[in-house]
């Protein structure tokens, strides 16, 4: 599935929507303040945010301990019932502790995303890093 704009929105929704973010207030924060930089094309649907006003917008993830993956939600495609595949949505932080990369993956980046993916409505896995500021 091509990755543009439009796209990123709907991941964005997705992401506030039924993630499970452990802090979606501070989570759509982010978001709202966040310009959209970079769109790979790989046949991920990852996108690149930078902040218009970082000092404005409450953080994610504690600052000091670099860029790194704070929390990632895997949820299975139940289009492929007799295969195990899943969408994988991972978010990053950067130094100061705001969303700077999400990370769209199907399979493990393994495969494109699909035009049409029929997920579960509930991760079936979590991961939440030790510096995620939770609610």
């Amino acid at each position: 599935m091509r990755n543009d704009l439009n796209r990123a929105a709907y991941w964005i929704a997705f992401t506030l929507e039924r993630c499970q973010f452990p802090n979606r207030e501070a989570l759509a924060a982010q978001f709202a303040n966040a310009e959209i930089g970079e769109l790979c094309q790989c046949g991920c649907n990852s996108f690149a945010l930078s902040m218009a006003a970082p000092d404005d917008v409450p953080r994610i993830s504690t600052s000091g301990h670099g860029y790194g993956l704070v929390f990632e939600a895997h949820f299975r495609d139940l289009r492929e019932p007799d295969e195990s595949r899943s969408l994988e949505i991972l978010l990053f932080a950067d130094d100061s502790g705001h969303l700077s990369y999400v990370e769209i993956d199907y399979c493990g980046n393994g495969l494109p995303i699909p035009e049409r993916m029929n997920l579960e409505s509930a991760p079936y896995h979590l991961f939440q890093g030790d510096t995620v500021i939770r609610a």
